[in-house]
């Protein structure tokens, strides 16, 4: 089976919103929405994680079109809105975490994921950085990092569910930005990376808002 856990807990605090980032709306669809739309093709089920006093809002927008996602109470960080989804799970399978921060994220790159989760139980989608990597600290450079070997990472991130729920429940206590971190804390050496996507961005600031709004027009007109 295929799970799919979708995180939209995050408070929204960078983009200075007065509501959770996952209630804003896009073209008139709120942005979690987005993101059920293209995994509803692939995942027996799927779990969103919302804040907690959004939730029969939630399920107020989904249960004409999508009354079958599972609606999980958010936790305090994002690694604990994870857990909690997980710990929902019943049966065995692949599971694909996902911000729902990222809405135009393809049909055909969750098909790779699922790919390279099948054959190697851990699958990323990276992007290579192109710009030049420094480290700084108080201002001032530190060094300059070999870019050839730096990658940013996106999602969604797929694992074969007792790996990545074995992970999470052992470092529980950890904070991480991505999934992937608690499965190498656990020494697992076959996190298999397959090249991301730039229009996969992830909106986090106002200005991100407006590149969005703005590839859904370009879209649009195409």
């Amino acid at each position: 089976m295929i799970f799919a856990v979708l995180l939209g807990a995050g408070k929204g605090k960078r983009l200075k919103s007065e509501i959770p980032k996952s209630f804003i709306k896009l073209n008139g669809k709120e942005l979690f929405f987005y993101s059920i739309e293209k995994f509803y093709k692939f995942a027996d089920k799927i779990f969103l994680s919302l804040p907690e006093g959004y939730i029969k809002k939630g399920k107020e927008i989904l249960k004409d079109k999508f009354p079958d996602v599972i609606i999980v109470k958010g936790g305090k960080e994002r690694k604990d809105s994870v857990l909690n989804c997980l710990k929902k799970i019943k049966g065995d399978g692949i599971v694909l975490i996902h911000d729902v921060a990222r809405p135009f994220v393809s049909e055909n790159l969750i098909e790779k994921v699922i790919e390279g989760t099948e054959k190697y139980g851990a699958c990323i989608p990276v992007l290579k950085m192109v710009d030049t990597v420094k480290e700084i600290k108080d201002n001032f450079v530190e060094k300059t990092l070999d870019r050839e070997n730096i990658f940013i990472v996106q999602t969604p991130q797929g694992f074969k569910k007792d790996l990545i729920k074995t992970a999470y429940l052992k470092f529980k206590n950890i904070n991480g930005t991505d999934d992937s971190f608690f499965v190498e804390k656990m020494g697992y050496d076959k996190i298999y990376c397959i090249e991301g996507e730039k229009t996969n961005i992830k909106i986090t600031y106002q200005e991100d808002l407006i590149f969005a709004k703005f590839l859904i027009k370009k879209w649009e007109k195409e």
